[in-house]
Formats: structure tokens, sequence, C-alpha cells
């Protein structure tokens, strides 16, 4: 038990400074090197959180329960961000005829679908394995919804109403932030307190690390 209420602790942890991490680069924006060191930082904190969720300092601390679906995904739901970003860092188009040619729209749709696939896998087999404690077992699967909702909701108004979409972009950037933090500051706050608890698991984030864009 005590290696699984450290696993869970030091995952916890790994969570909660991504969110900082993830808050200060928000502060940064408009200076590119800042704002490159930060999301690689936070990138870097994200993965290692949830690897060693996912595979347990030792077995018993796995939250997935070691099973090879749920390793393999939640090994991409941890290191897509940062393959993600340094992907975007080295082939960023720059005209309009490289933005719409079949390679980049490729990894555009794979960026946007890839990790959301991961994602819902992982947080099944966290649900599924019940080692977290109920109902927190099937608190990924709530933030992974609540981002993807928060990820749609601007797409299908720009559509449907382009005009709306523009008034409330500064609301609809608020909440992406927002569920990004609730799925690092806001969980990883909540598994460092339920490692606490004696007999108690805790809480593993098998979303995106950021909202898609």
């Amino acid at each position: 038990m005590h290696g699984r209420r450290l696993t869970w602790r030091i995952g916890g942890i790994g969570l909660i400074a991504c969110g900082i991490v993830g808050i200060l680069r928000g502060s940064v924006l408009g200076v590119p090197i800042a704002g490159t060191v930060l999301s690689l930082l936070a990138d870097a904190l994200w993965a290692a959180a949830i690897l060693v969720l996912a595979f347990g300092l030792h077995r018993e601390g796995s939250v997935v329960a070691r099973r090879p679906l749920g390793l393999a995904a939640a090994t991409v739901v941890a290191l897509w961000p940062a393959v993600a970003t340094v992907v975007n860092l080295l082939t960023t188009p720059t005209d309009s005829t490289a933005a719409s040619s079949g390679a980049w729209l490729f990894w555009v749709y794979l960026s946007i679908v890839l990790p959301v696939v991961a994602g819902l896998i992982a947080a099944v087999q966290v649900g599924r394995a019940a080692v977290v404690p109920h109902p927190w077992n099937w608190a990924p699967l709530w933030v992974l919804a609540a981002q993807v909702a928060l990820w749609v909701l601007p797409q299908i108004l720009g559509v449907a109403a382009p005009s709306a979409l523009v008034q409330m972009v500064g609301l609809f950037s608020a909440l992406g932030t927002l569920g990004f933090l609730a799925g690092t500051l806001g969980l990883g706050i909540l598994a460092v307190v339920l490692s606490s608890r004696s007999g108690a698991g805790t809480v593993a984030v098998f979303g995106s690390s950021s909202a898609p864009e």
C-alpha cells in the first residue's frame, strides 16, 4: 500500500506542476523562446506524471493494473503532447499552399483524433481496473468529456453563427484554460489528497494535456 500511495503522490505532484507551468506559459504569450521552453517543460511534466501513474513504482500502484491496453493507451496520452509540440515547432507551414498540403492536413486531423481516442481508451481502462476508489476511477473520463465538449462547442458555433463566436472568443479561451487546469492542477491536487488516505487510491488524468486548438 505504501508503494501505491507514493506512486500516486508523485504522479499528482507532477500534474500539479504541469498545471502551474501551463499557467506561466499563458503569461508569456508573444515571447517565443520562453513560450517554447515552458511548453516543453509542461509536456515533460505531463509525460512523467502519466507514465508514473500508469506503470506505477510498484505493480500495485498502476491505475490501469498494468493491463497492456491501458499501458499502451496511457503511453500515447503521456508522450503525444511532447511529440505534437516538437513537430509543430519543426514543420509549421509558412504559406497557405503548405498549410493545405495533404501531409499537413493529415497531421492536423491526427492531432485531433489520436489523443482523444487514446485518452478515451486509457480513461475507460482506469475506470474498469477499479484500482482507484469509486467514483474517482471515472474522473479521467469526466475530464476528457469536458475537454472534448469545450473544443467541439466553439467549432459548431463557428459554423452556425461565426459572428457570435467572435464575440465569445474570450469566454471560450477561458473555458479552454479551465479544462486544461481541471486535467492537471485540479486532479493533481485531488490525487495528492486521496493518496494520503489510508487504503485509498488516487485519480489519474488521462485526457489531453491541453484542449485541441
